[in-house]
């Protein structure tokens, strides 16, 4: 049974690849990056460039994935977004957003049901779904996910599971390239590495809630289990 990650050329998603593959799962995965930007350590696996802001490239990808066999797992971690005021914005941009932090999780779900039949789905949100000055369109895309997450974690119950992971903050860069600037609150930010391992120990835990919030404390808590045994 095989692992699909998305994003996962860069940040979250790259780290949940190298812990897979260290686990010696069969993983499979796309990102925004082209196979000859891939950071010089990626893993050896299946990997497939894919703009998710475009709807015949992500029916691609879903009809690539499918052709990798039954998925344990996938996990839908893309995301983008901007720090900038409402008013700044551009209609290209808001579309954008939408399209990749919400409208490619819907699509890649609907098309990949028949290989996720008794596995999991992961929708990676983000605390700004409670909302977040500064990000109303990355808040407002990440509040939708997780109303879809709910719905379809009701709609296939008992044939799939669906869990919709909220990570705070993390120290991937993605808030720098968003346009934000580094301050003293940088310091909370959660390390990448053991907030991927804790949102994979989420996803593929017998038990849990559909959403779950995934904070320092928790993380704290993951690397002491992981370190005592």
């Amino acid at each position: 049974m095989t692992w699909f990650v998305t994003g996962a050329s860069s940040g979250l998603g790259l780290e949940m690849v190298r812990l897979l593959v260290a686990r010696g799962e069969a993983v499979c995965a796309s990102g925004r990056r082209g196979v000859d930007d891939l950071p010089a350590n990626f893993p050896d696996i299946p990997y497939r460039r894919c703009d998710l802001s475009d709807r015949v490239a992500v029916a691609s990808l879903a009809d690539w994935v499918t052709r990798q066999g039954p998925l344990h797992a996938a996990v839908l971690n893309a995301g983008a977004g901007y720090f900038r005021p409402l008013a700044q914005e551009t209609p290209d941009a808001m579309a954008r957003v939408l399209a990749i932090n919400l409208d490619a999780n819907i699509a890649l779900a609907h098309r990949l049901h028949p290989v996720l039949s008794g596995g999991r789905l992961g929708l990676i949100g983000s605390v700004a779904h409670n909302g977040a000055a500064g990000m109303p369109v990355y808040a407002a895309s990440k509040a939708a996910l997780g109303g879809f997450g709910r719905a379809l974690a009701e709609e296939w119950r008992g044939r799939v599971t669906v869990r919709v992971l909220h990570p705070g903050p993390v120290a991937t860069g993605m808030a720098e390239r968003a346009g934000r600037t580094p301050d003293f609150a940088d310091r909370l930010f959660l390390p990448p590495r053991q907030t991927a391992a804790a949102l994979l120990d989420a996803l593929d835990a017998p038990r849990g809630a559909d959403r779950q919030t995934v904070s320092f404390l928790r993380v704290g808590l993951h690397r002491l289990r992981k370190g005592a045994a």
